[in-house]
């Protein structure tokens, strides 16, 4: 992302690469409420190969440290999201204390509507 606003809330220790605008957006909104957070802390495995290999994994957009709380955001249509929900499912059952919140596209448009945030199409 082209944008690279001055982040009061944020925790990271390098400055936050976003893959997409709403993640940014995301970022904006937390920041304005003076939410702490982190970008891509931590990825989780989920499946290894026979040699201790990574062959899937899951790493949220966003981590808020006050609620203990991961958050990933997608704004795929909802027909395109299968994958994603069943890697979420993996990460619940793998790691069952890890406190995790998907928001969708529909989630997204309410709040661009509530707070007037410009999403990509």
């Amino acid at each position: 992302m082209r944008e690279a606003p001055r982040f009061q809330a944020y925790r990271g220790t390098e400055p936050p690469r976003f893959a997409n605008r709403i993640e940014l957006e995301c970022a904006k909104l937390l920041d304005f409420y003076g939410v702490p957070w982190e970008y891509e802390p931590h990825s989780f495995v989920l499946q290894r190969d026979e040699n201790g290999r990574t062959t899937s994994a899951f790493t949220p957009d966003f981590y808020l440290p006050e609620q203990d709380l991961y958050v990933e955001v997608t704004i795929m249509k909802q027909s395109l999201v299968t994958r994603k929900n069943r890697k979420l499912r993996q990460l619940r059952e793998l790691y069952p204390d890890v406190n995790v919140k998907l928001f969708y596209r529909r989630d997204f448009e309410r709040l661009a509507v509530r707070f007037q945030l410009r999403l990509a199409s």
